[in-house]
């Protein structure tokens, strides 16, 4: 029988993979790093590590042996080189239907809920229960999380008043800055009642701060009680830093919920929770209702209240990431060789320096960053002991810093510039800035629709693909246009990077007075993995570009 588990100890203890700072996606996921995960697949035949070929680049990197690794989910790529020696499965469903043979699968308790869900009706599972972790519950006060937040953001607009005030570009942009704007309980009741929930359970960490206004605790969830609109959290026996007044002990989180819950639907985060916690749930009577879409949802569409944050993420990163990326320069146009955790080290100090030259009075800190030479791997991925030299063609520096106020992510930023080392590199780099920043960003307006946008930048880049086949940064081998609608150019910030609202074919979602996110043209062909992005802001009057120094 084919058996799955995905519990990060053992990936790393077998593989040496720890999948948080050697794989990127699983950083930038802080909702669902779950979902993304690697799961060991243990067969009659043998133990396999399964990893969506995103991250093939730094599994390989890692030093997993690639005889055992099996591929899911294929990447996207307009090289179709850098994977045509690696098969990939479509899916992970299609995946554990091959291992599988027609068996039976065992699911460990720790996989994801939606693996769950994507594989019942496709193979015959037999699930794991979890063990039940008794809780205390907590009723908080909600005008005290509103209080918080708004303190918070008075520090944030005073801040960002002064960082910008003498930044041409962003000039207007201070009066859009907003501290007693607060939507997101008034949001969150409208989620429950669009979905008809009884009770929403909040376990991923950007949603349960976003509701709770402090560090989440080890095992701690939350839980919207929409009847009475009271806030609770569950949190195991002898936690600390639970702020609210305790209401009663449990002996697991179904049972809490069975007991606070007006009725049986229950919304849950399906690429979070684990299917042992969703399996608790059911057995106590409720009616699981996905719902991680739209809790990135509700993150993405009130970023506009935290605006002055975003302004200050998005100065922090610009400016660390050009810095470091021109210490590299300096250095190589020197003749010195270094390594890519070399620029990640000047990077990582930048992000300082910035703090304290501009006098930030709360954390800023790295979010995710992904940084490597294009003589590495054309695939994205986070730094690694590689040499730097004059053999090194481009580097590709994308990441993003998390603003922080006691552990509580308040904005991210998400930007990428590169150092292009080749004639046709340094041409196309330049011309994909006119691509992010006119042909993207330049169509961005209130009552634009986001898959629109990926159109007009397909019709923005067509003249231009032949020039980039004669200077070797594209091929013809591919159709361009199909390929790169399976990716977006672009994205919505709910906290972290959205994968709810993307500028990518299927979305639907309309912007408006107060959307914010990022615009980017990743480009990794031949010998260069260019990355241009930018982080854009959609004004009363117009577009801005927060993170253009």
């Amino acid at each position: 029988m084919l058996s799955l588990t995905a519990d990060a100890s053992q990936v790393e203890a077998t593989y040496g993979l720890n999948a948080r700072k050697s794989l990127l996606f699983s950083a930038i996921r802080l909702d669902s790093y779950p979902l993304v995960a690697p799961l060991i697949a243990q067969t009659d035949k043998g133990q396999y590590l399964l990893v969506r070929q995103q991250e093939q680049g730094n599994a390989l990197s890692a030093g997993v042996p690639k005889d055992q690794i099996r591929f899911y989910a294929p990447w996207v790529t307009i090289d179709p080189r850098v994977v045509a020696d690696t098969p990939a499965s479509m899916s992970l469903t299609s995946l554990v239907q091959e291992l599988a043979g027609g068996a039976a699968v065992r699911l460990a308790a720790d996989v994801v809920y939606s693996h769950y869900r994507a594989l019942s009706g496709s193979v015959e599972l037999v699930v794991a229960d979890q063990d039940p972790t008794p809780v205390t519950a907590y009723e908080l006060d909600l005008e005290e999380v509103l209080t918080r937040f708004a303190a918070w953001r008075e520090t944030g607009v005073r801040t960002a008043r002064r960082l910008i005030e003498n930044v041409e570009h962003l000039s207007g942009l201070a009066d859009e800055f907003t501290a007693d704007q607060d939507s997101r309980f008034s949001s969150l009741k409208t989620l429950v009642g669009d979905r008809s929930l009884d009770a929403l359970l909040l376990a991923a960490p950007p949603n349960f701060t976003e509701a709770t206004g402090f560090a989440q605790p080890d095992g701690a969830v939350g839980l919207w009680l929409a009847g009475s609109d009271k806030l609770i959290v569950l949190a195991p026996g002898g936690t600390s830093g639970v702020s609210g007044a305790a209401i009663g002990q449990f002996p697991s989180i179904g049972a809490a919920v069975r007991a606070l819950a007006g009725g049986v639907r229950t919304g849950v985060e399906d690429e979070w929770i684990s299917v042992g916690l969703a399996r608790e749930l059911e057995s106590e009577g409720a009616e699981l209702v996905p719902v991680s879409a739209d809790l990135g949802h509700w993150r993405d569409i009130r970023d506009h209240e935290d605006l002055a944050f975003q302004v200050v993420a998005a100065r922090a990163s610009v400016f660390a990431i050009e810095e470091a990326l021109a210490w590299a320069e300096e250095g190589l146009d020197a003749g010195r060789s270094f390594t890519e955790l070399d620029i990640n080290a000047v990077y990582l100090k930048k992000i300082a320096e910035f703090r304290t030259a501009n006098e930030i009075p709360f954390g800023i800190e790295p979010y995710f960053t992904n940084l490597h030479s294009s003589n590495r791997m054309l695939f994205p991925g986070p730094p690694v002991d590689y040499p730097i030299n004059d053999e090194t063609t481009c580097i590709q520096l994308d990441a993003g810093v998390r603003i922080v106020f006691d552990g509580v992510n308040v904005a991210t930023s998400d930007m990428a510039r590169s150092l292009p080392r080749t004639a046709a590199a340094k041409e196309a780099y330049t011309f994909f800035f006119d691509v992010v920043r006119e042909g993207i960003i330049g169509q961005l307006k209130p009552g634009v629709v986001c898959e629109d946008v990926h159109e007009g930048t397909l019709r923005y880049l067509a003249p231009h693909l032949d020039r980039m086949v004669q200077i070797g940064m594209l091929g013809t081998d591919v159709d361009f246009n199909t390929e790169y609608r399976k990716r977006n150019v672009g994205h919505l910030m709910g906290k972290q990077e959205s994968f709810a609202n993307e500028l990518r074919p299927g979305y639907k979602h309309v912007l408006g007075v107060g959307s914010y996110g990022a615009a980017e043209i990743p480009w990794r062909y031949e010998n260069a993995a260019i990355g241009t992005e930018d982080l854009w802001y959609i004004g009363r009057d117009r577009t801005y570009i927060l993170s253009k120094r």
